[in-house]
């Protein structure tokens, strides 16, 4: 069908540019009577606007229709073939050297004209198919969905390619392995720089430096060779990227788990020392005197009781941290009401408080709330006791609550020190403790970290308003629909 369509167009334009031709003559015979150096002009015009559309054959072939048509109309004697004058001659002559050499450099200008178009087009294809990989940032991920990525980008029938480092071969194409990965294999290992036909494919090695990332095969393609080196250079540069970041990943996870492993055994030594300390102190008073005077008896159980809360709540920290790091949260929302949780946790929090004023605004209005109740309830709990930790004993803890758009937001205030502006970005980091309170307030530094671990799993959030000597604002939120 393509063939016969092809012959038609053909036909057309031999027959097009032939009816062009004797409409000229019969307008410059019949209707406007010109000299021959206007004809020729005429005919030159004509013969330049068939080249610049068509190919040269059509081109070429109208000139001599043209010098033809030039001859037997206008150079005398008019009405033959014969020229009796040598001067027409050479008229003629120049005329069909001046329309062939027209035909000539207009087919060329046509031709760059197209490999201009071809190379442009090839260019926005290499660059979308650079975006879309540097789309993928995991290596094996890069790896599965390249071949299916250059088939669609470039129009191949099938790509494959081999991994060197994970020794594995991928296909567009999973019915047909184009080239056996053995195969694949084999170029890579050679390292030959250039393309090479295998089994009707054409093949080359992933090279970036000296050194061999893979293979890559592509079928059906009409590209040149320049074009597959291209390709197969923006696929050593990605996979290098790839396996680069992921080594990346793994270095600073490594450099976060020394972090953390230094924090952890500083926080260690330093807030567990207080409470082991002060039991052991009490524990060797009693041992040592029997006879103890019962008031000052009970104050050493109550100093053991007491750090040994503390210890435990610590330990039930450090716990909790971990279980978040290492399985993730299992987050299980239903409809809860939040003034009756906050009314729960300021009740468990009764014997902390010590008297302190908790002025709690919750609207009986608010809707009730998808949230894992034990959850938040922790979230909370860790607040409020950061609140009383870090503000004067006789100072009330605020707690408003309202719904703002789509979600339930929850400020906690206090009339503390206030938290640095250079530390605030910090605050909900692992075991970080501002520099002023470090020495001075016991704690982990873990309550703020597990409460936006928490929040996170639930689809919210939260951050803290702080100016040095006017108290902080924890706000934390949570959405009011089920989709979190």
């Amino acid at each position: 069908m393509q063939k016969q369509n092809s012959r038609v167009g053909t036909v057309l334009r031999y027959t097009g540019s032939t009816a062009l031709a004797f409409v000229l003559v019969l307008i410059f015979r019949r209707v406007i009577h010109v000299n021959v150096t206007t004809v020729a002009l005429s005919f030159l015009v004509l013969v330049l606007i068939v080249a610049t559309r068509w190919r040269l054959v059509h081109s070429v072939y109208l000139s001599i229709l043209c010098t033809l048509l030039y001859n037997f109309f206008f150079l005398p004697p008019v009405g033959t073939l014969t020229i009796t004058d040598p001067q027409n001659w050479v008229t003629l002559s120049v005329f069909l050297g001046t329309s062939v050499l027209v035909s000539q450099l207009s087919e060329s200008e046509r031709k760059q004209r197209e490999l201009s178009e071809r190379r442009r087009g090839e260019v926005e294809r290499l660059y979308e198919f650079s975006q879309q990989l540097l789309m993928h940032e995991d290596l094996r991920d890069l790896a599965r969905t390249t071949p299916s990525i250059a088939a669609k980008v470039f129009s191949l029938r099938a790509v494959a390619l081999y991994v060197a480092g994970q020794d594995a071969a991928y296909y567009s194409d999973p019915g047909s392995e184009l080239i056996p990965a053995i195969g694949l294999k084999q170029v890579a290992q050679s390292a030959e720089p250039g393309v090479r036909e295998i089994d009707g494919a054409f093949v080359l090695p992933l090279m970036f430096g000296m050194q061999s990332a893979g293979a890559l095969a592509a079928a059906n393609g009409m590209y040149s060779h320049e074009m597959y080196e291209a390709i197969g250079g923006l696929v050593a540069i990605a996979l290098e990227r790839a396996a680069a970041l992921e080594r990346t990943s793994h270095m600073e996870a490594t450099r976060e788990g020394e972090r953390l492993r230094s924090a952890l055994l500083d926080s260690v030594t330093h807030e567990l020392r207080t409470p082991l300390t002060a039991i052991r102190a009490a524990a060797t008073t009693l041992i040592g005197h029997p006879t103890l005077p019962e008031a000052e008896r009970n104050e050493m159980y109550a100093v053991v009781d007491e750090e040994s809360l503390r210890l435990d709540r610590l330990i039930g920290e450090a716990v909790e941290m971990a279980q978040l790091d290492s399985a993730g949260l299992q987050v299980r929302p239903r409809p809860e009401n939040v003034r009756d949780l906050i009314d729960m946790v300021l009740q468990e929090e009764h014997a902390r408080l010590r008297g302190r004023k908790v002025e709690a605004h919750v609207p009986e209005s608010l809707p009730r709330v998808p949230m894992d109740q034990e959850l938040v309830r922790r979230v909370l709990r860790h607040l409020i006791e950061n609140a009383l930790k870090y503000s004067p004993a006789k100072s009330p803890v605020e707690i408003t609550a309202e719904a703002v758009g789509e979600r339930l937001l929850v400020h906690i205030a206090d009339h503390g020190a206030g938290i640095d502006q250079s530390e605030q970005p910090f605050i909900f980091d692992k075991f970080f403790r501002g520099s002023n309170q470090r020495d001075r307030v016991e704690g982990s530094g873990m309550g703020l970290a597990i409460a936006k671990a928490i929040l996170t799993a639930h689809g919210g959030g939260i951050e803290v308003k702080s100016e040095r000597g006017s108290g902080a604002v924890f706000t934390f939120w949570l959405p009011l629909s089920g989709s979190a």
